[in-house]
């Protein structure tokens, strides 16, 4: 679907939404059949956190009513997920555990079990089609490949297409929030901006929703052609010799690289990603060709979820020998709106941003030989 086409859906459907709460709290009735459970967790957003007991089996909570936030049934080692609509809601814990609501046709918590019946569906198609082709030892794999490269353009036009059209039934609620997720890869940073804000103002509140606009601001704040915006590190340049080894730091900027008249190619990493391991190769062989007076490779770990020793070492197994910056934590992937990793960004001699989001030895090399050959 165009975009405009999505945005003047999403205002139909807006405007034809009824946003009347069927009551102001939500009674979630609840059966539990594994046996030695006498209490489930109830959380609702940041609202409420509460043990409910479990009698005979059985269990009753009310919860405040709010379309625009989800909420968690969980016992034991079984748990799920709903939407406080309003509606009188019954809750199975089992080893397949559901929930549902008495009145269907007005609850958004039977349009958020449609929009995963939906996904599950879309997605056991896709499999079977893969396994489909992957057992057939009558085709070659150039027939493989292209059969499949016939299923897959079509399949995605109707996986898209059915994500666009529950976002915009749903802009008042938060299953809206769930079909974009699918989709978001599918639009700019300027169009994923305008859909966003089709959002209703309370949706919109959601951490996730103001997490994603956040991300997407500050993208939009370092797209190509801006220029840099600089960032300070407590990077580790080293460990001492006690038992353990404790880092020792030194503070390290961006600007210490970047805007001093090289190309620098930034890579955002961290040692426990292993797309992020398996780019390193492309980096490293592109380092190989360009790397000198003309342009540099700076490498920053984030989001680390191990001792920084962890970091040094996986480097070093990996050959990164290029300039290494550890300990980035959040702050420099929230200064550029970095959402996974890798992420990459290359930077003109001045400072500014040339390109970003690109991947893989064509990609990277794409991006780097435009400005260096």
């Amino acid at each position: 679907m165009k975009l405009n086409s999505l945005i003047m859906a999403a205002g139909v459907a807006a405007a034809m939404a009824s946003c009347a709460q069927v009551s102001d709290v939500t009674k979630i009735t609840g059966v539990v059949v594994p046996e030695g459970l006498d209490a489930v967790q109830v959380t609702v957003g940041e609202q409420l956190d509460t043990l409910v007991p479990v009698v005979d089996g059985k269990f009753t909570v009310e919860v405040p009513t709010d379309v625009c936030q989800t909420g968690t049934v969980a016992a034991g080692q079984y748990g799920i997920n709903f939407i406080p609509d309003g509606t009188p809601l019954q809750v199975m814990i089992h080893t397949t555990t559901t929930v549902t609501s008495k009145y269907p046709k007005i609850s958004v918590q039977a349009k958020l079990n449609a929009f995963f019946d939906q996904e599950e569906a879309l997605v056991a198609e896709y499999r079977a089609k893969q396994q489909e082709l992957s057992e057939n030892t009558e085709l070659s794999a150039e027939e493989r490949a292209q059969a499949w490269a016939e299923f897959e353009a079509p399949f995605m036009e109707k996986y898209n297409a059915a994500n666009e059209e529950v976002f915009t039934s749903n802009t008042d609620n938060l299953v809206a929030v769930f079909a974009l997720r699918n989709i978001r890869s599918e639009y700019t940073d300027v169009q994923m901006d305008s859909l966003l804000n089709l959002l209703s103002p309370a949706v919109q509140e959601h951490k996730y929703v103001k997490s994603m606009k956040d991300a997407l601001s500050a993208r939009l704040e370092t797209a190509e052609g801006k220029m840099f915006k600089d960032f300070t590190v407590n990077n580790v340049v080293g460990l001492t010799r006690s038992i353990p080894p404790q880092p020792v730091y030194q503070e390290v900027s961006l600007s210490e690289y970047v805007g001093k008249g090289k190309y620098v190619l930034l890579d955002f990493w961290s040692p426990w990603c292993g797309p992020c391991k398996r780019e390193i190769p492309n980096i490293k062989a592109i380092y190989d060709i360009y790397g000198g007076e003309k342009f540099e490779v700076v490498s920053i770990a984030v989001w680390e979820r191990e001792h920084v020793q962890v970091s040094i070492n996986t480097a070093a197994e990996l050959g990164m020998t290029w300039p290494q910056i550890y300990n980035g934590q959040r702050e420099p992937a929230e200064i550029y709106g970095v959402e996974g990793i890798p992420h990459l960004i290359l930077f003109g001699p001045d400072g500014t941003i040339l390109k970003r989001g690109f991947h893989g030895y064509e990609g990277i090399h794409a991006a780097v030989s435009q400005y260096l050959d």
